[in-house]
């Protein structure tokens, strides 16, 4: 039985399922991924499959998948969940952590828990990952709310137009982060209120941040956020919007994070 630093329990069960196997591999470490708001570990298995590497490729589970367990509410307690079962499998570094959008800030907070224990996190990648705007600083609140307000008016404007005929497979014009969520109703809730109230804190080690081409309902310079928040922080852009990344940008986006895996191994 592992305990929280809360004292409660976290039981071997909770443990066993907070992972997903999602490909297996036979060089140690393994990489261990986290999803997005409202998704689980079975939507990055195309991703992890995608990823020419030898490593076993582990996605992390949302509590409360189960129906039974309670989702947790802020994003330290989602990585202390997370920290424990990572560790359960592998009880020392170096680690691979990796985290689409909300995944992104969990993992941070995942590898700033690690650090802190004297354990090496050999990568952390966070793909197209930022904080709610309340917690921008207020430049980058006043020009994200600026262009959120310009993309709204254009809305308004094209539906004012006679109607076209919409292209098949065009994407919708509903607002990006309510197409991100999926999973039950419980846990999306709980993942959005996390997202809200996370404030982030200095991290001692490097991140390899991946940014979407297209801004959308994120900030459109990422080293703004986050470069004062680390001791080295990258950026590397791949085309395409938020989403994107995870559906019709996997190839791209793996082939990335594969050479993030064998540059931050080397040697080891």
């Amino acid at each position: 039985m592992t305990t929280r630093e809360d004292g409660s329990n976290l039981s071997g069960e909770e443990q066993t399922t907070a992972v997903v196997l999602l490909k297996a591999g036979t060089r140690m470490p393994p990489i261990f991924i986290a999803p997005g708001i409202g998704d689980t570990a079975e939507h990055l298995s195309q991703f992890a499959n995608l990823l020419q590497v030898a490593h076993p490729v582990y996605g992390l589970q949302p509590r409360g998948r189960n129906g039974v367990d309670e989702p947790l509410r802020r994003i330290e307690e989602i990585a202390e969940f997370h920290c424990h079962s990572i560790q359960h499998l592998q009880p020392h570094g170096p680690y691979i952590l990796i985290g689409h959008s909300l995944g992104g800030l969990v993992m941070l907070e995942v590898a700033r828990r690690l650090g802190k224990a004297n354990e090496t996190v050999s990568l952390l990648a966070m793909l197209d990952s930022y904080p709610s705007r309340n917690n921008l600083s207020l430049p980058q609140h006043a020009a994200l709310t600026l262009r959120l307000v310009m993309r709204r008016a254009v809305s308004l404007l094209r539906r004012s137009q006679p109607s076209q005929p919409h292209p098949r497979g065009a994407p919708s014009e509903r607002p990006q982060e309510e197409s991100m969520v999926r999973g039950g109703k419980a846990i999306k809730d709980s993942a959005y209120d996390a997202w809200r109230n996370y404030r982030p804190s200095f991290y001692s080690g490097k991140i390899r941040f991946v940014k979407a081409a297209i801004p959308t309902f994120f900030p459109s310079d990422p080293a703004a956020v986050w470069a004062h928040l680390t001791n080295e922080f990258q950026i590397e852009t791949i085309p395409g919007a938020h989403l994107d990344m995870v559906t019709t940008q996997l190839e791209t986006l793996s082939s990335v994070v594969a050479r993030y895996v064998g540059e931050a191994l080397a040697g080891n």
